[in-house]
């Protein structure tokens, strides 16, 4: 009889375990570790690099429209920014990671438009929101680097701007982030007042290509960077505004100098973890 209940067993559960179908790539967010078959579907969605792009004054979140002082004591405003970054890449041990995004956009080459595939990596970072992401990051592990590149390559900033998918971080803003056809794209903006007289009007600061050389002004620094396998990777960069306008006496300068003060505080104004 025992023998019986045994086997009754048995059959019943060869014919109630039906296999479960599951993604089965350890890195993916959706791992499943109880299936035995791979699903048919490609039901695998893989981790994403995230920027979390926190800007500051003095160590404090910064405001928009807030009246700050620098170290000169020089009371200003901060009324709205905007920047471009592109061509991130995680370090580890000697070798390069990026995401693995792509994108075909249309570029032109001053007589004709070409279509170019572009890792679409692209980032425009404003006070909010406070994360983007960046794109699909699967490698795992501890990382000694981070790069990302303030501006956009020679190439991407010859992007037709309006023929980009809508939504995409190149396509056109209302703030009209474009200078002209030489210099194209605003990589970096930066509307203030001098002061805080209510008659004062706000000025506009636009970065282009020209203002950097032509070339993106590259953010790198080194540190212990950890992704988990299946996780989404999360990069903190913080922007302190109280370094970039030190020094910087507002009511006497001209724009021009003014630019040109920033570019040189740019790279000690940037802190990554």
């Amino acid at each position: 009889m025992a023998v019986l209940l045994v086997a009754a067993m048995a059959l019943c559960f060869w014919r109630c375990e039906t296999p479960s179908r599951g993604c089965l790539d350890i890195e993916a967010t959706n791992f499943a570790f109880a299936a035995d078959k791979p699903c048919e579907d490609g039901c695998c969605t893989y981790p994403n690099l995230i920027l979390v792009f926190n800007q500051e004054f003095d160590g404090e979140v910064w405001l928009q429209d807030s009246v700050y002082v620098n170290n000169l004591g020089h009371p200003f405003i901060i009324r709205g920014t905007a920047m471009y970054f592109s061509d991130f890449q995680l370090g580890q041990q000697g070798q390069q990671y990026g995401v693995a995004d792509t994108i075909s956009l249309k570029t032109w080459t001053g007589s004709d438009s070409v279509t170019i595939n572009f890792v679409d990596d692209f980032v425009l970072g404003r006070r909010i929101p406070l994360e983007y992401t960046v794109g699909t990051f699967k490698k795992s592990g501890f990382f000694d680097e981070f790069r990302c590149q303030l501006g956009l390559s020679a190439t991407a900033n010859t992007i037709v701007s309006s023929k980009t998918p809508s939504g995409h971080p190149l396509n056109k803003q209302n703030d009209s982030l474009w200078l002209n056809n030489t210099d194209k794209f605003v990589w970096l903006q930066i509307a203030y007042k001098k002061d805080t007289l209510s008659s004062t009007p706000t000025d506009t600061l636009r970065f282009g290509a020209s203002d950097f050389g032509g070339q993106p002004f590259m953010i790198s620094r080194t540190g212990n960077f950890e992704h988990q396998t299946g996780t989404d990777f999360r990069i903190s960069m913080t922007l302190d505004y109280a370094l970039l306008f030190k020094d910087v006496n507002l009511a006497n300068i001209g724009q021009s100098e003014l630019k040109a003060k920033i570019i040189s505080a740019l790279s000690g104004t940037f802190e990554v973890e």
